[in-house]
């Protein structure tokens, strides 16, 4: 079974899951295993740390608190700690630009990749991964949806914000493929190095909507009511993964059995908790 994430984004109610949870009710913490007696065999290849590059700037999946703060926060962040803590291995987070994550990784500037990067045959060609939480893509809009927007075919001729290097280019660019068939004024398309950038072009008006995930929407419609919803939720169900290096054996492996505990003692459930994310198990 899965354990579900609700992404609490209004009417449309888009939903996350993690994967790797064996369980069809849930944990009954006086059973649950404990960090210790759960642990997993470090490989060798670690070199006594587990390095992480991350793209600090999708929350609340990664990100900075506020101005000036250099400590990141997020689901991920709690992650990556956690599956230290299953090696019993110090984390190390690597600050690196979304399009230089998995060069990063391959040029061994670290040892994982856990970034709210989704899996993609594309991606996984060049470097494997280990999936820890399904998501959907969803278009935000301004609260209320001025634009009245329901579907793709309503983005014509406006203008689309989102992250560069992303796999939300393909979506869009797909989407102008069928407009341009239509006879229809494409998607103006503005790309930002990073998700803040393009969420912060829909703030201040620039944008009509802005390409995320159903997790950050959940996150800025919470934080900030009366300001974003969601207009159109994505119906494939795409995955987070954990990208690592083939170059170290046994690592994903023991990425897969870290995650399967931390799913099992509930430890995921209260990351999601403590970044105002619900679960239930699917």
């Amino acid at each position: 079974m899965n354990r579900r994430i609700l992404a609490a984004i209004g009417a449309v109610g888009a939903a996350a899951l993690i994967s790797g949870c064996s369980a069809a009710l849930p944990v009954d913490e006086s059973e649950a295993p404990t960090a210790a007696e759960a642990a997993v065999s470090a490989p060798e290849g670690l070199n006594g740390s587990l390095s992480v590059c991350m793209d600090i700037s999708f929350p609340p999946m990664e990100y900075y608190s506020g101005e000036g703060t250099e400590t990141p926060e997020g689901v991920d962040v709690d992650l990556a700690y956690a599956i230290g803590e299953q090696f019993g291995l110090p984390v190390e987070i690597e600050p690196t630009g979304f399009d230089g994550l998995l060069p990063a990784l391959s040029a061994n500037r670290c040892d994982t990749v856990i970034s709210g990067i989704l899996v993609t045959e594309e991606r996984t060609q060049q470097v494997p991964a280990v999936g820890y939480l399904d998501t959907h893509r969803v278009i935000m809009v301004a609260d209320g949806n001025p634009r009245g927007i329901t579907s793709f075919e309503d983005l014509s001729g406006l203008n689309v914000a989102l992250e560069g290097g992303t796999s939300y280019e393909a979506v869009v660019d797909g989407w102008n493929d069928e407009l341009r068939s239509a006879g229809s004024p494409e998607i103006n398309i503005h790309r930002y190095p990073k998700q803040t950038d393009a969420v912060q072009q829909l703030l201040v008006g620039r944008a009509d909507a802005v390409v995320t995930q159903d997790t950050e929407a959940a996150y800025r419609i919470g934080e900030d009511p009366g300001t974003f919803e969601v207009a159109i939720v994505l119906p494939d169900t795409e995955t987070f993964g954990i990208y690592y290096s083939d170059q170290i054996e046994g690592l994903g492996s023991a990425l897969e059995q870290a995650v399967a505990n931390l799913s099992e003692s509930g430890e995921i459930d209260r990351i999601a908790a403590d970044h105002n994310l619900q679960t239930e198990v699917d």
